[in-house]
């Protein structure tokens, strides 16, 4: 899907589907043709609109590109923490990074799960590697319930069902959270802070 685009580094990568987000955010999915996206994400980037349409033939190629990438950084963050700190803080600071993450991929989020159904019908593989991101996730989050729960932190029956709670109420931020209504992003991770380490995981308010 991005064969035409190896000979860039990662930076490249980085940009220009970065450029193309900003696209479908200016006109949404179904926006200009993908000749007027090349020339936009040319016009950003300097990348010649040819390669651009080589490696991405279709806007569900394009949409699927910048939701995996998305998702691998979101992952690849979380996952990366080995902080110290007890369970509550290490959960503190992965819902804090995630609201992070979703302020300023937004966009990304929105298409990786308008992408989702559609691949599961025409591209079994792509929907196979978005999924297994996600459940890389889950099981990240569930090492962690796990943990604070034996630690008698945490008050759930089962880790694995509290981490896919966890999960869903991350997940929920895109569905509301807009940053010019006035609601910063550290007001955001203390009333998810509250919501998931509090509320859904039984936590002790110290």
């Amino acid at each position: 899907m991005t064969a035409d685009l190896t000979h860039h580094d990662a930076q490249t990568l980085d940009r220009t589907l970065n450029a193309a987000a900003r696209s479908f955010a200016r006109h949404g999915l179904h926006g200009p043709d993908m000749a007027s996206v090349a020339r936009e994400v040319a016009g950003e980037t300097g990348l010649d609109p040819a390669d651009f349409r080589r490696a991405f033939p279709t806007r569900l190629d394009l949409a699927c590109a910048i939701a995996l990438h998305s998702a691998r950084r979101l992952v690849r963050d979380q996952l990366a923490d080995r902080g110290p700190g007890a369970p509550h803080e290490r959960l503190e600071r992965l819902v804090r990074r995630h609201i992070d993450h979703c302020r300023h991929h937004r966009t990304e989020e929105d298409l990786r799960r308008t992408v989702l159904p559609t691949l599961r019908a025409v591209h079994p593989g792509r929907h196979r590697e978005l999924a297994e991101l996600r459940q890389s996730y889950r099981d990240h989050l569930r090492t962690v319930v796990a943990d604070g729960t034996a630690q008698g932190r945490f008050r759930v029956a089962d880790p694995g069902a509290a981490a896919g709670t966890v999960l869903e109420a991350l997940e929920s931020v895109v569905n509301w959270y807009d940053p010019e209504d006035g609601l910063t992003a550290a007001e955001l991770g203390d009333v998810y802070t509250d919501l998931i380490v509090h509320h859904h995981l039984g936590a002790p308010r110290d």
